[in-house]
């Protein structure tokens, strides 16, 4: 192995161990939050708070959307998915045990970046999930939270909801690349969108300059 490659190992070695350091972070604060499995049934049990979504999520084609819940003893349980409605479906997902201040303050700083309006539980939890599912048959998976974070709906019934959700634009998926999707990233969407709808069925808008 040459000393150029040694040094490059080792940087990649050194940004690992500082994400997996990040990751161990992130989970002590929610421990420390009271995340923990007794705590987690009880949220999920807990009624519903509210559920918010972005004005214009289909003209965007990407936001945040919402669902909480209040616990007996004043906290705030919520879930957050980062949705793909024009692509990938569930792109992240978060799931969240917090004091009603640091909710309230939470909740401040996500309504900077887009106007939010309430839809009702069902409907939210059929806009998630239905999100989810199309983005499977293109071939994407949802973020590896998502499982966990989904909890959250506990029994809320879609079939109450009379929306229905078209995804993608202009009745083919688009694919919108990100300020951190990689060439290789980018590179390997194409390809999943390519395998799932042939050459020339879908669209795209890749940065010139994608994340490297």
């Amino acid at each position: 192995m040459s000393l150029d490659e040694k040094r490059r190992q080792k940087k990649l070695a050194k940004k690992a161990a500082r994400r997996k350091a990040k990751l161990s972070d992130k989970k002590e604060i929610l421990i420390s939050r009271g995340a923990g499995a007794e705590n987690i049934a009880l949220a999920l049990n807990s009624p519903l708070h509210e559920c918010i979504i972005p004005e214009g999520l289909f003209d965007i084609g990407i936001g945040n959307i919402l669902t909480s819940r209040k616990m007996p003893n004043g906290n705030v349980a919520f879930s957050i998915f980062l949705l793909d409605v024009f692509c990938l479906g569930v792109k992240n997902a978060y799931f969240f045990i917090m004091s009603r201040s640091e909710y309230d303050d939470k909740i401040r700083r996500i309504k900077l970046d887009a106007d939010f309006k309430s839809l009702a539980p069902e409907c939210v939890r059929k806009l998630v999930e239905s999100a989810e599912a199309y983005a499977g048959e293109l071939g994407f998976d949802p973020h590896p939270d998502y499982r966990s974070a989904r909890k959250i709906f506990g029994d809320i019934d879609t079939e109450k909801c009379p929306m229905q959700f078209e995804f993608g634009k202009d009745g083919r998926p688009l694919f919108i690349s990100g300020p951190n999707d990689t060439q290789a990233k980018c590179m390997k969407i194409m390809e999943t969108l390519t395998k799932s709808c042939g050459p020339g069925g879908f669209h795209y808008m890749i940065g010139v300059n994608p994340g490297i």
